[in-house]
């Protein structure tokens, strides 16, 4: 008996797949509604607008609205300059300030370059960098207070 053995043929890659079957994949339920709405919807995008429209970054692509909807949290920022100084979340608002610098950053070295997402965690990091500091005013004059009076410490 010898010592080589015997190798079978390498194994046959399978035949790619017919192009029906490529143009529909991932498109489920959702995609084909939102292909069909956009669909309907291009016939009526005048000339003017067409090069937004098409844009990689436009409205017919998640680059376009991930960032619009995401403004809901520069509202909530916004709303939030209202609120007492002492029931800011500084961990809250430290994590949504780093994202929002950290995805400035990165929205401008990806390609395309999304320049709405960029105006928007820009808008989320300074919004949360203001709450930030608003807490650490109120922080500072607690200390002077207390400094100043500590018999008013104790009772609180």
């Amino acid at each position: 008996m010898s010592s080589a053995a015997v190798q079978p043929p390498p194994p046959v890659p399978p035949p790619p797949p017919p192009a029906s079957a490529a143009a529909s994949a991932g498109k489920g339920i959702h995609s084909k509604l939102y292909n069909g709405m956009i669909g309907v919807a291009d016939k009526f995008v005048p000339a003017k607008m067409r090069p937004l429209w098409l844009h990689p970054a436009g409205p017919k692509t998640i680059f376009f609205w991930a960032p619009v909807f995401k403004w809901g949290l520069v509202i909530a920022g916004l709303s939030d300059l209202a609120r007492p100084a002492d029931t800011i979340s500084v961990s809250g608002c430290a994590a949504l300030a780093a994202t929002g610098i950290i995805w400035s950053r990165y929205s401008l070295v990806i390609i395309p370059k999304n320049y709405s997402l960029f105006a928007v965690n820009l808008f989320v990091g300074v919004t949360q960098v203001v709450q930030l500091a608003r807490a650490y005013n109120y922080k500072m004059e607690q200390d002077k207070l207390e400094k100043e009076n500590p018999k008013l410490a104790l009772t609180q």
